[in-house]
């Protein structure tokens, strides 16, 4: 029966990270792929096309910053997962986990030069913060999580700035803004076009501008602040025992559904009712809080709403073929740029911004239900990932057995 319990967390845990793969692939074919500032002239290509203007909506709603939380709750779960399960004996887990850190970053570097966008590199780093904050209790780790997730930082920092001389700064922005503008938009022009060497060496330029980018965000925060509620949900066995958990969850859904659906409405009434000329000063910090708000029920309800809907019997059909595609979630993020060069960057066939985001869509699920064949072709026949296999391989220093 545990044995059976322990499958079916298992079985949960990889249908839940091929949902968050699924999001993370629509979230960058609706930019094709560029991972950065796209020319407003390509926008504008799609302004009055209505199928894109919907899926901008949607994307604005429900993918765009919900799912690299979603993604990274669940890193934050496999590390405590693995946790719980080392041995008792094994005295070098943190040397292990530490080393697994290191050829991650080295995975996502040699990622982020073809493909900017790589959180990898992100997660390696932001896993020694969570290794040590694992020493600390959950009362200490849940105050950590809502702080960070909540991007607490920056919303201080932007508070802060309100009561700085203003016309010094405007002026400043300005003047930064239109450099940074010019900038990207050649940026942009290098990957739709340039050769494979251009691309390489402008995105490893960009790794100034992607290190400035998640700090002054506070992506990174919130990235972390995520990691720290899949520890708690690891500790507290969640997925373990789920049927104990689920008149919970099942509260807890309509109760964050209804805080993220005022959040909403709110932010639609203001937009169609108040000119932003007139809007208070402190309404962008005001407007910062509610988002982040909006990013943590948003991603609360997909973690819990998507848990309850696989969990459900007449869904397993759903989850299996879901848990391919997780089990394999290395190789697929990797394989999802891969595609995404090849179609959208000069030295594929160079599509960025040439057909519009609603086909993005079309294509991004086309691309998810690929992998998902492909990934249950693999499983059927290796033990791991390739680059799973590898991970683990270098992980160990021996060749890890591949074949089933």
């Amino acid at each position: 029966m545990q044995h059976k319990t322990q499958s079916q967390r298992i079985l949960l845990v990889d249908g839940l990270r091929g949902i968050a793969l699924l999001g993370i692939i629509i979230a960058h074919a609706l930019g094709w792929f560029i991972a950065g500032f796209i020319p407003e002239k390509i926008w504008q290509v799609y302004a009055q096309d209505v199928p894109s203007t919907v899926v901008s909506y949607v994307d604005g709603i429900f993918i765009s910053g919900k799912f690299f939380t979603f993604f990274s709750f669940l890193f934050g779960l496999s590390f405590s997962l693995q946790f719980s399960q080392r041995k008792a004996d094994d005295a070098y887990f943190s040397l292990r986990f530490l080393w697994r850190l290191v050829i991650l970053f080295v995975i996502g570097f040699i990622h982020h030069i073809h493909w900017r966008g790589d959180i990898l590199g992100i997660y390696a780093f932001l896993g020694v913060f969570l290794l040590l904050i694992n020493k600390l209790n959950n009362q200490w780790v849940s105050v950590l999580a809502i702080v960070l997730m909540l991007n607490t930082p920056i919303l201080c920092r932007n508070l802060y700035a309100l009561y700085q001389p203003q016309a010094s700064v405007a002026s400043q922005i300005s003047n930064d803004a239109n450099n940074d503008t010019k900038a990207q938009e050649r940026n942009f022009y290098t990957l739709k076009k340039g050769s494979y060497t251009a691309i390489i060496q402008q995105n490893f330029k960009d790794f100034a501008f992607k290190a400035d980018f998640q700090w002054n965000s506070g992506r990174i925060f919130v990235t972390l602040g995520f990691f720290l509620l899949g520890l708690l949900a690891g500790r507290r066995k969640i997925f373990e025992q789920f049927e104990a958990f689920k008149p919970l969850f099942k509260k807890g859904f309509w109760f964050i559904f209804t805080i993220n659906l005022s959040i909403i409405v709110l932010f639609f009434s203001i937009q169609a009712s108040v000119p932003e000329a007139q809007l208070p000063r402190w309404f962008p910090a005001f407007g910062e809080l509610l988002f982040s708000l909006h990013t943590v029920c948003m991603t609360l309800m997909y973690i819990v709403g998507f848990a309850l809907l696989l969990h459900q019997p007449r869904w397993t059909r759903l989850l299996r073929s879901l848990s391919y595609i997780g089990k394999m979630a290395l190789t697929n993020y990797l394989l999802q740029s891969a595609i995404g060069i090849g179609i959208f960057y000069g030295i594929g066939l160079g599509l960025a911004g040439d057909f519009s985001p609603a086909w993005c869509l079309v294509l991004a699920i086309v691309v998810f239900i690929g992998q998902i064949l492909l990934s249950k072709w693999w499983l059927q026949r290796f033990c791991y990932g390739p680059v799973e296999w590898l991970w683990r391989s270098a992980t160990y220093f021996s060749w890890q057995k591949m074949r089933r």
